[in-house]
């Protein structure tokens, strides 16, 4: 059985999921293009942008917008941060969440584990496949899901008590060139108190 901690995440999960979903979906009702992939950002802008307050790096074609958002629970009230870049019809961020005491003693697979089904759940998506991951000495699951109109490339770790997860949205049928890319710049750096800045 998927613990409560599991589920806790999972609704934070889904909550930010769930409007990258809506924003893919948005880009999928465009007119349909002939290219079975969605090309390439073509932007010099790539580059990487590093949040030392929430202990990330990662590369975007251009600056995250940043959003905070509390998420009740049953365990509590807790804020998600997200950074999020759309490229219509693609979207990609990295959501951010500490759960403190609250996952400190809970173990690492559970909590993603929970953090997956609920995702899936309340994105109404399937899953497509998965994979154990990790990062450093982190614990963490990849794994990829299709709704009716969307395709989501996942990637989630747990550090220490912090939820990271790495996400990138696109239309059914026209994947993103540079997914890869961007689930690959992810990388953990020193944390320290104060303001995020690229």
């Amino acid at each position: 059985m998927i613990d409560k901690m599991g589920k806790t995440f999972a609704r934070s999960m889904a909550v930010f999921a769930m409007a990258l979903l809506f924003a893919a979906t948005l880009g999928a009702q465009t007119p349909a293009t002939t290219e079975a992939q969605t090309p390439s950002v073509q932007s010099p802008e790539w580059k990487t942008y590093s949040y030392a307050a929430d202990g990330f790096s990662a590369s975007f074609p251009s600056s995250p917008t940043v959003s905070k958002k509390d998420v009740p629970t049953d365990a509590g009230s807790f804020e998600f941060r997200s950074y999020v870049v759309e490229v219509a019809p693609v979207a990609m961020s990295i959501g951010v969440c500490d759960f403190g005491a609250a996952v400190a003693s809970k173990d690492p697979d559970t909590v993603l584990e929970g953090a997956k089904d609920g995702a899936l759940a309340n994105s109404n998506s399937h899953l497509v496949s998965e994979n154990k991951i990790i990062l450093g000495a982190n614990h963490g699951v990849a794994f990829e899901a299709e709704s009716d109109t969307a395709h989501l490339s996942f990637r989630t770790y747990l550090v220490g008590t912090t939820l990271y997860q790495a996400l990138v949205v696109f239309p059914l049928g026209r994947p993103y060139a540079d997914t890869a890319r961007f689930l690959d710049s992810f990388q953990l750096i020193p944390r320290v108190s104060g303001r995020a800045t690229p």
